[in-house]
This record gives structure tokens, C-alpha cells and sequence, in this order.
């Protein structure tokens, strides 16, 4: 049976010529190498079972359970939304697109973890849909397929879309930002360049570093690309329209910002603190607190801006403290520029790092409730999809004319994760933009062997082989990392008043990192709760030991100490507490009631 003439006619690459320059125009409907539904929907429909299958597999997880971190803030942020507070009254500190979607999402009715874990996955089986249908229009049919199969059972992306986190939004988005701007190449009609805009500044508002593709792709609109540039007056007509897209969306916040903020700005401002955590003498490349002790929301805004008044001497604004914080971080950098250039190199080598860092959150974690869900981990993760993309991207390199903007968004996403501090969920927008890659280089290659092509065979090998030696080398103390990730477990069963459940995810931090503060000071922390005061003290002298102005370890020392009857040990950590921290009531009382003892 013939297509119909109402399908419309699209530019596809032959699903047996890859590399070719310029692929023919074919019907978008009914024909062999069209992507129908028939293709797509089993496929999303994979992605879906596996969301909810690991939903399903994780429901018990601490952190699935009872949220903590950003977790936490943003569902908090969420129902205030929902409960009316649409407006807000100050400005953007996190990015707001998330925790309003979710507000919308418990508007209509899903109000628990699980129904959000729910609508996660099906957008994690649309993201899918997408990028599908992007990759069909770059690379066919074929790479299509695989492209789906691969995304849908990656694990790092599963996890995003089973827990309250802004990177399941920004995931579906940036699919969708692919989608759009492969259709974009091949018709660039306005009504497409808009959605771009809408999208990508939808995107700008999840994930804050999205902000420098916005000029990549509007160089794109406005180029245009051979004769479907068009002239002048088209390729300007499209840009508007794109700058308009992206205006419908990053104007109003920009607005509400000025209007409970008193200054401009079309997302947030915590720039200049992250700027600050990211590149200051003694970084490390990953997320550390300003205060010890004080790694969640609720204290990350107040502790940028009372250190940075304590150290300015007058109130500032949010912009204010924004810039303080930059410009301290400038001034370390001038201080040391090769160590920093140093930390820059070494950031770069994590944004391209197999082990995904988490934050409150582990993947690793939660993979280990089953072992299916283990095993695709430990199969198929970023050290697998960096160099199949590397293959992909030689495979594909005669079509770079029109696949540069691709190029581009990747190298800019991963320039702008370095410059601040690397966490998966930050460089997560790069996964939908190399699995196409990938995609092609693994039909690329299959191609090739039916062809029995060795020499070009070969030289993908080696690309293949270098490329994963590079992002598979061990930058990362996983084990550290690890340990963490189960002393945050533990948080979340001891907030939810489960001592007997918190205590072995802390034996398992402190056997995995014995030299870390944290685990030693939490493990302690519960120990002491259950009676436990002399083997709580031995913990709490290694936290204290390992970092001796850890918010609240010195008092709960002391009141150890006093439980077991040493008197005056209680009363040498009362000293120390109130020393580190003078506004600390708890510690001052309890050493005012020693000292007249």
C-alpha cells in the first residue's frame, strides 16, 4: 500500500548509509524506513516497564521513603505551591521549574513519593519517544530503534526517574531539545523553532548551566542549513520566533524575580556560591558545604548570605551575595592559577568519569536491591555509552555540516559542568545527546563487519579502546563516595525515628570511609539516642578528631560525657562548643549549669 500524500515529506539518512552527506527525502509515513508507532511505542513501552519495575524493586530504600536533601526541599517547596503560595516571596535561589511541576502533579491528585515516581516514568518513556524520533531524522531508522532500547535500560536514567529530582525534568526536556532541533534541520519551519525556544528555556529553568546553549541553539535556528537555510528574511523570521519561545518562558520568572526580589534575573541566584564551592583553594571537584554539617537546602541559602554579610559587614541582596561569593572565588583563582588549572583538568576528567557522583542519593544503592538492576549498572553506564558515542561521532563524521550544533551543545554542557562542581545530575543533559551518537556507531560498526570492512573496523576499535580507558580510569575515592551514600540512608531511617534501622546503614558508612566525620558523628548520634553512650564517645573522638569544627559534634560529646558520669570531659566539650559556635543556647546552658555545679 502506497503512503498517503497528506504524510508530508521529511530528510532521513538511508538505514544503510550512515555516513552518507546528503540523505534522500521520503515519505514520513507508511514506508520501510519511516518510524511509525509500531517502532516507537514498544520501545517506550520497555522504558516504562523498566521505570516502574525499579520503583517497584526500590520502594523500600531509606532515601525512596523518607526524603532527604534536595529531595526534601523541593517536595516542601512543592506543597507550599500547592497549598497556594504560587508566587512565592523571594527570589530564585534553585531552579523553580521542577518543584512547580510537581505542585501541579499533587494539584491534580498524586500527593505521595510513589504517584510522583510514577508520572516520572512515564516521562522517562517519553524522553525516550523523542529521542527516537530525533535520532530517526540524523541517523535512521535502525539507529532510531537502538537508540530507544538504549536509553530505556540505562540505569543512571531509570534512577533520575524514580526519585523526587530535578533531573528526570531536565532529561525529558533535553530529548525533547534534541527532537526539536533535528526537526529543525531538516524542515525549520517557525511553529518548530518556537517549541525550541519554549523547550530550551523550560530547560533553563531545571537545569540552571542549559543557560549557554540558548545562544549555540539560536546560532542554529538562524543559520539554517543548505536549501532549507532559505533567505535572509526566513532564517531571521525563525530566529524571532525562537527568541520569542524562549522569552514566553524566561520573562515572566525574570519579572517575578524584580517584582519579590527587587533585581533581574531569568532563573536564580546561586551562581556565584556554586562558582565559589567549585573553584576555591582546597576544591575538590565535587559538591562540599559552606558550613560542615550544613549540606541540605534549608541551610544552603542562609549560610551563603550570613557568611557573606559577616564578612562585608552590611545586609546584601541576593545578587549581592551572589557576586561576593564570585569574586571570592576569582580571587583564590588569581591567588593560584595553576592549581586551579589543575582542578579544571581534573573536573573535566569527572564530567567524563564512568562513576556517577551522587548527591543525598546513590544510584549504587538503590541498583543493589535487585540484581538484575545491578548487573545492567555495572553493564551498561557512561564508561559503555562515552566511547560508543566517540565511535558514533567518527562514524558520522562526513556529516558534521549539519551535525556541528550537536557537537557544540555537548562540548558546552560539559565545559559549563566543570566550571562549577561535578555531580551526575549535572551532567546528565549530556546522556540524550551521546546515546544518538552511540546509536549510530553501534550500526555503524555492524554495518561494517556484514561488509567485512577490517580497516575501518579497526580504526573504530581503537577509538573505541582509548576513549574507554580514558572515561573508565578510577578519578573518583568510589569507595568514599560509596560510604556516603549509606550514611544518608541511615539519615533518612533516623529522621523518620527509626534508630534500630539507621544503625546498620552507619556501620556500613564507617566500614566503607572510617576516616569521615559525618558517618562517625551519625553513627554516634544514634548509638547515643538508643543508651549506647560508651561506644557513642568512641565515634564521636574520631569525628571530632577528623573535623573538629563539625557543627554539633563537640556538644554531643559532652553530653555523653555527662551520661557516663565524666564531669569534667562534658564540661571541656561544652568550652569547645560554644568556641566554635557562640550562638550555639544548647551548648552555653549546659556549660553554665557545669561550671556552678
Amino acid at each position: 500500500m502506497k503512503p498517503s500524500t497528506d504524510c508530508g515529506k521529511i530528510v532521513v539518512v538511508k538505514k544503510d548509509a550512515i555516513n552518507e552527506e546528503k540523505p534522500p527525502e521520503v515519505p514520513l509515513c507508511g514506508t520501510k524506513q519511516g518510524l511509525g508507532w509500531r517502532s516507537v511505542a514498544p520501545v517506550a513501552l520497555l522504558a516504562l516497564a523498566v521505570r516502574m519495575g525499579w520503583a517497584w524493586w526500590t520502594a523500600e530504600v531509606p532515601t525512596g521513603r523518607h526524603l532527604v536533601g534536595d529531595a526534601a526541599g523541593y517536595w516542601a517547596w512543592a506543597e507550599r505551591i500547592a497549598d497556594g503560595a504560587w508566587g512565592g516571596d523571594k527570589a530564585f535561589y534553585q531552579a523553580p521549574l521542577y518543584p512547580y511541576a510537581l505542585a501541579v502533579v499533587m494539584t491534580l491528585g498524586a500527593k505521595s513519593v510513589a504517584a510522583v515516581r510514577g508520572v516520572q516514568a512515564v516521562w522517562g518513556a517519553v524522553a525516550v519517544a523523542c529521542l527516537m524520533c530525533g535520532t530517526w531524522r540524523l541517523f535512521g531508522r535502525k539507529a532510531a530503534v537502538v537508540a530507544g532500547i538504549m536509553l530505556g535500560l540505562y540505569m543512571p536514567a531509570v534512577f533520575f526517574d524514580g526519585i523526587v529530582q530535578k533531573a528526570s525534568l531536565a532529561g525529558v526536556l533535553t530529548a525533547a531539545v534534541f527532537a526539536l532541533t533535528a526537526t529543525t534541520g531538516t524542515r525549520g519551519r517557525a511553529v518548530t523553532t518556537a517549541a525550541l525556544g519554549i523547550v530550551a528555556g523550560a530547560l533553563v529553568l531545571t537545569r540552571e548551566n542549559a543557560l549557554v546553549w540558548l545562544p549555540i541553539l539560536g546560532l542554529w535556528v538562524g543559520a539554517g542549513k543548505g536549501k532549507t537555510g532559505g533567505t535572509v528574511g526566513q532564517r531571521v523570521g525563525r530566529l524571532a520566533m525562537y527568541v520569542v519561545g524562549a522569552t514566553v518562558i524566561l520573562a515572566p520568572v525574570a519579572v517575578r524575580n524584580k517584582l519579590v526580589g527587587g533585581e533581574w534575573s531569568i532563573s536564580t541566584f546561586q551562581a556565584g556560591p556554586n562558582f565559589y564551592i567549585g573553584n576555591h583553594t582546597g576544591a575538590d571537584g565535587r559538591y562540599q558545604p559552606l558550613v560542615r554539617g550544613h549540606e541540605t537546602p534549608q541551610f544552603e541559602r542562609a549560610d551563603a548570605t550570613r557568611l557573606a554579610e559577616a564578612a562585608v559587614g552590611t545586609p546584601l541582596s541576593s545578587k549581592q551575595v551572589s557576586e561576593y561569593w564570585m569574586a571570592r572565588a576569582q580571587e583564590d583563582i588569581r591567588a593560584h592559577p595553576a592549581g586551579w588549572l589543575r582542578l579544571l583538568g581534573r573536573k573535566m576528567l569527572m564530567v567524563w568519569n564512568r562513576y556517577e557522583v551522587g548527591d543525598a542519593e546513590s544510584l549504587y544503592v538503590y541498583a543493589n536491591q535487585s540484581r538484575i538492576f545491578s548487573g545492567l549498572v555495572s553493564i551498561w553506564h557512561f564508561g559503555g555509552l562515552v566511547p560508543l558515542a566517540a565511535v558514533g561521532i567518527v562514524a558520522t563524521w562526513s556529516q558534521r555540516r549539519r551535525l556541528w550544533v550537536y557537537y557544540a551543545l555537548i562540548g558546552s554542557m560539559a565545559c559549563a559542568v566543570a566550571s562549577f562542581y561535578v555531580m551526575a545530575r549535572y551532567r546528565f543533559p549530556l546522556v540524550p545527546l551521546l546515546v544518538p551518537f552511540a546509536a549510530a556507531g553501534l550500526v555503524d560498526v555492524f554495518r561494517l563487519i556484514a561488509r567485512r570492512a577490517w580497516r575501518p573496523i579497526a580504526g573504530r576499535s581503537l577509538v573505541l579502546l582509548l576513549t574507554g580507558v580514558v572515561v573508565n580510569l578510577p578519578v573518583h575515592p568510589e569507595a568514599r563516595l560509596n560510604a556516603l551514600a549509606y550514611m544518608n540512608a541511615g539519615v533518612a531511617e533516623a529522621q523518620a525515628g527509626d534508630l534500630a534501622a539507621a544503625t546498620p546503614y552507619f556501620r556500613r558508612a564507617v566500614a566503607g570511609h572510617p576516616a569521615s566525620a559525618e558517618a562517625r558523628y551519625n553513627l554516634a548520634q544514634v548509638l547515643a539516642l538508643q543508651g549506647k553512650y560508651a561506644e557513642a564517645i568512641e565515634h564521636y573522638l574520631v569525628a571530632l578528631r577528623a573535623g573538629p569544627t563539625l557543627t554539633g559534634v563537640a556538644y554531643n560529646l559532652g553530653v555523653a560525657y555527662e551520661q557516663v558520669g565524666r564531669l569534667d570531659d562534658a564540661l571541656a566539650q561544652y568550652r569547645r562548643a560554644v568556641a566554635n559556635d557562640p550562638a550555639d543556647r544548647d551548648a552555653q546552658a549546659a556549660l553554665a549549669r557545669l561550671q556552678n555545679r
